[in-house]
């Protein structure tokens, strides 16, 4: 068993290279130097994916003795991966790893004037290229299953339809009565200069105990958190002078992320089991800090009470309660990163049927920025002028990551839920007044983060509320939350 583990642990040094190699190239690497920095990571990415297929690694898993339950948990999630994964010819991995990693780079420099000619050629290979992987991987319904079962384990694309059509419904009615009948919040939104907002987002990591000896802040296009390796977990923000919220909101879904990834069991690492149970209940966690914690007013009052408020003295002149109101405030906008909790998941919805289509070969690449405006315009109401706020605004497929988005919508679902079952538990809102959030943490670490990935999504959310994933408590949190943000009756 030792053995195994042993070539599981050498595996995770070649992705943490990577990892930092990807880390780098997003915030500090040189623009010249990308080309070059494509076919160092894919080399790299390629060895470990080889390295992951091996007939040895096969050889072993069937070999192994398991002492206890977290061993035999190691060989089923090993097995179940080794399997998948055996399926896909390495020089295929490699050549998506490289067309991904020159593909997000062309994105980087194409989004500011939205250009969608400078992407649209590696696009369209991506899109290939996934389709090749969604066959060799097998499929019962549809390609695009085969691509969402590896960010979702379990999750096909039918049952999603089925939670995103009475959320979008949900959604686009509760967004019409807020309109016509909801109390509008204050008008607040100063100009705040960068290196203010840069002082708070680190005051607020501190806040929120997030180990900088672990970690670090740094600044991207894109907020991300990328785990490099053992107790090195970093984290990115961005700051908009005139929009403060943008950078406070982007540092504690980071947090949320980072926090997950250093709360697993040290000696999962590299294992297996080692990580998140999915991309849905990862991004429950990062949705969980940034919206049900952090756009509270409980949250809200530990800022003021703390002093945390101080270092933002433009915010500092509106009461708590307009605050609260204020970061709560739902708007139709453009950026997806930007949306309001309501709003939000009708940016997924929409990203969810577009790549199904592209994945399915319902749609072609070069139709993606006129099906985008369509469809924009009739879930979200806003007619889209630019490439740069529409179809290119987001990385993940220009990354290659098809079947990452609808994570992020089961994110908010999960979080609901999760959030439904622990505040029956503790004092939640006595604890975020009081800027105390390790009996919030000690919670979520015993009921989700030190399980990592033995259990698939739906099992771990029977484990922890006693019901698998319903939309109903994310509807329920959002009518209780904003009757109060609005004051009127949802």
């Amino acid at each position: 068993m030792e053995e195994l583990k042993n070539y599981y642990r050498k595996i995770a040094k070649y992705s943490s290279a990577s990892s930092l190699l990807y880390w780098d190239m997003q915030t500090y690497m040189p623009p010249h130097a990308g080309p070059y920095r494509a076919q160092v990571i894919s080399e790299i990415s390629s060895y470990a994916f080889k390295m992951s297929i091996d007939d040895v690694l096969g050889k072993m898993l069937n070999e192994a003795n398991p002492e206890n339950d977290i061993d035999r948990a190691i060989i089923k999630v090993g097995k179940k991966d080794y399997e998948k994964y055996k399926k896909i010819p390495p020089e295929l991995f490699e050549e998506t790893m490289r067309t991904a990693t020159i593909s997000e780079q062309e994105w980087q420099y194409a989004k500011p004037t939205g250009d969608f000619s400078k992407v649209k050629a590696n696009l369209e290979k991506l899109v290939e290229l996934n389709r090749k992987i969604a066959d060799i991987l097998g499929y019962e319904d549809e390609p695009y299953d085969a691509l969402l079962d590896q960010f979702e384990p379990g999750m096909k694309a039918k049952k999603i339809e089925k939670i995103f059509t009475p959320l979008r419904e949900f959604t686009i009615q509760t967004l019409e009565k807020i309109e016509k009948e909801g109390k509008n919040p204050p008008l607040v939104n100063p100009k705040i200069a960068v290196e203010k907002q840069k002082k708070f987002s680190e005051e607020l990591i501190k806040y929120l105990k997030y180990d900088l000896n672990k970690g670090r802040l740094d600044v991207s296009a894109h907020p991300f958190t990328n785990p490099i390796g053992l107790n090195d977990v970093r984290i990115t923000t961005r700051y908009i002078e005139d929009d403060v919220k943008d950078s406070i909101y982007s540092t504690i879904h980071e947090f949320g992320h980072a926090l997950y990834a250093l709360s697993i069991p040290e000696e999962f690492y590299s294992l297996p089991i080692g990580s998140s149970a999915s991309y849905g209940f990862d991004e429950s966690q990062s949705r969980f800090w940034e919206n049900v914690l952090g756009r509270s007013l409980a949250f809200w009052k530990g800022i003021y009470k703390n002093g945390i408020i101080d270092i933002l003295p433009e915010l500092k002149e509106h009461t708590v309660e307009d605050i609260w109101r204020w970061v709560n405030e739902v708007k139709r906008s453009y950026i997806r990163t930007e949306a309001d909790e309501i709003t939000y998941n009708l940016h997924i919805i929409l990203r969810f049927e577009i790549e199904r289509a592209l994945i399915n070969g319902q749609l072609q690449v070069k139709d993606l920025p006129d099906i985008w405006n369509e469809l924009f315009e009739k879930y979200i109401g806003l007619k889209v002028e630019s490439n740069t706020i529409g179809c290119m605004q987001d990385p993940h497929w220009y990354g290659g990551s098809f079947g990452y988005f609808p994570t992020y919508s089961l994110g908010n679902i999960y979080a609901a839920q999760i959030y439904q079952r622990l505040r029956e538990e503790i004092e939640f809102e006595k604890l975020l007044e009081e800027g105390n959030f390790e009996p919030i943490k000690q919670w979520l670490t015993e009921k989700i983060y030190s399980k990592g990935r033995i259990y698939e999504p739906e099992e771990l959310m029977t484990l922890v509320t006693g019901n698998p994933p319903s939309v109903e408590p994310f509807m329920n949190y959002i009518k209780e939350k904003y009757s109060k943000v609005y004051e009127i009756s949802l």
